[in-house]
């Protein structure tokens, strides 16, 4: 999986941390390439100057200047010392300062310690030396990619492929570099070449299953991870984490999070897995061990400012505002362009109904990233709140632009129409959405009370029956329908809905949820309540960075 830099090795077979995991692999990977065993023929004619000149012990004896200092600075990087690595070379390189491997040798220990510009100047003489080897260009590429100079990694990486089409590790690097500037599906183009050479191993199947999922191609990352897991020295914890990742995106919370268990039994500190399991835990409204996953990251990772913006959202679902709000300043202060947590902290302000500094918020998240279709929707759903119509309908031209099938805006939309009393309007995007998602019982139920508001009582019974046929224990539908009977004086049946309504959803808790900050109780709408009731959840999962 792609995750910073740690999965592009193909080697590694430890169950380690993984920011490691590609440093590990380095170690491995680059010495196969920069000492290629070659088989070299004996010359059958010797010069006769090299018979009369060079004594057997004299040939002896310039054969260990070369191979003796060759033999340390193999043993060194056998041992992983790098220190030793880069004084045996340096102690060669002054003998021989133009030994090509030799200079690739500290380039690749000096890129291990990230000491890149010391790894770049010996690449740079290497290629000088030997421009037509491909592995000072691999070496470059994977250097530049790790300092983030990724355009130019490309490039040194094109450059090792033209000159060696069968050099796999410049592929795998290539398709890293790719995917960090987001051309998955050229990532995914060089991850194929790999698996149809028949070079590839479990992390190059979890790498391209990682690409499928952000391409949100799931099937194809399922398979992906099951390929991955016929290797015998598949990383279980990697895999697992990844398998969990996937569920989380396909919001199937709760194996999402057995997935994400396995991992972590494999891996205790995997921060990856934590965070993932912490936000599957957010969206399965499980406050409580949400936070005590986020409690162990900040501990594994105390200087991430992700956690600031998870955190918020958590306490945001606790009720907890001031915290929430608190920990929602310190997350804008640190990454100032982060448009979710700028959304999640309008939402805050929703509601502490600070309906001007939400505004604000979403404005500026329109700003930073004018398509961003959540942002587009908060900034609706706030004019349609102030009465600002004739805003949110302007809004909800803009991000039908972005998604012209997308149902939340179709049904803030077609709320604002019905407030505006057109309700013809609001009706042809009650249909819209309906045709979209037939078996969203919102759409059928928000159908039914614009019937009702028309006195088209009998369409609007069929429509909220159709709603409770999907869900029968939805307490929002009993009332509508409570409501219709009462419009239509069948007082009983309108009671009988009303009691079951509040069975499920007491009386206590709607007035909790219709408090405002300073204690005061707000109106509750008997007709319908829509003015007073979110038409849903506009808050995008804020989770930081998933290495996305």
């Amino acid at each position: 999986m792609f995750r910073g830099k740690k999965n592009l090795t193909t080697e590694n077979i430890q169950e380690q941390q993984p920011k490691k995991t590609w440093i590990h692999g380095l170690k491995k990977k680059m010495s196969s390439i920069i000492h290629p065993q070659v088989t070299q023929k004996p010359s059958s004619t010797p010069l006769p100057s090299t018979l009369t000149l060079e004594s057997p012990k004299r040939r002896s004896f310039g054969l260990l200047r070369h191979h003796v200092p060759k033999f340390k600075i193999h043993c060194a990087k056998y041992y992983n010392n790098e220190n030793l690595v880069i004084e045996y070379c340096t102690q060669y390189l002054d003998r021989f300062p133009s030994s090509y491997s030799t200079l690739c040798d500290r380039a690749e220990t000096f890129g291990k310690l990230r000491r890149y510009g010391e790894a770049l100047n010996d690449l740079n003489r290497a290629i000088a030396i030997k421009p037509h080897k491909s592995t000072a260009w691999c070496l470059r590429g994977i250097i530049k990619g790790l300092n983030k100079f990724y355009m130019e990694a490309i490039e040194d990486l094109n450059n090792a492929l033209y000159r060696d089409k069968i050099n796999y590790l410049a592929l795998m690097w290539r398709a890293f570099c790719y995917h960090e500037i987001q051309f998955y599906n050229h990532a995914l183009w060089d991850l194929d070449l790999i698996i149809k050479s028949g070079y590839a191993d479990a992390f190059t199947y979890l790498n391209r299953a990682d690409i499928n999922r952000r391409l949100k191609k799931f099937k194809d990352a399922n398979e992906d991870i099951s390929k991955a897991f016929c290797f015998k020295n598949v990383n279980k914890a990697l895999g697992y984490g990844i398998s969990g990742e996937l569920k989380l995106d396909r919001e199937e919370f709760q194996d999402a999070i057995n997935d994400l268990n396995k991992a972590l039994k494999f891996q205790p500190d995997n921060a990856i897995a934590l965070r993932n399991r912490c936000e599957s835990y957010r969206m399965l409204m499980d406050s409580e061990n949400a936070l005590e996953d986020l409690n162990k990251l900040c501990i594994l990772e105390p200087e991430n400012d992700y956690q600031y913006e998870l955190k918020g959202a958590i306490l945001l679902d606790m009720r907890k505002w001031n915290a929430s709000l608190e920990n929602f300043n310190k997350a804008i202060k640190s990454l100032p362009n982060n448009v979710v947590t700028i959304g999640n902290r309008a939402k805050l302000y929703c509601k502490l109904r600070q309906y001007n500094l939400a505004l604000k918020d979403t404005q500026d998240g329109i700003l930073i990233d004018p398509r961003n279709l959540i942002i587009r929707q908060q900034s609706m759903d706030l004019h349609r709140r102030t009465n600002q119509y004739d805003m949110a309908i302007g809004e909800a031209e803009a991000a039908l632009m972005i998604d012209h099938k997308n149902i939340n805006t179709l049904l803030i939309r077609a709320d604002v129409y019905f407030l505006k009393r057109k309700y013809n309007y609001s009706l042809v995007d009650l249909d819209n959405a309906n045709r979209i998602a037939p078996k969203n019982s919102f759409v059928l139920i928000s159908r039914g009370e614009l019937f009702c508001k028309m006195k088209y009582y009998g369409d609007a019974l069929y429509n909220v029956q159709c709603a409770l046929e999907i869900k029968s224990a939805d307490h929002y539908a009993l009332e509508v329908r409570g409501n219709i009977y009462r419009k239509q004086h069948k007082y009983e049946e309108a009671l009988v809905d009303y009691n079951k309504s509040l069975e499920l959803y007491p009386l206590d808790i709607i007035l909790e949820h219709d408090q405002n900050p300073n204690g005061k109780k707000e109106s509750c709408k008997v007709g319908g309540g829509k003015d007073d009731k979110d038409i849903q959840d506009l808050l995008v999962r804020p989770l930081g960075p998933r290495n996305t």
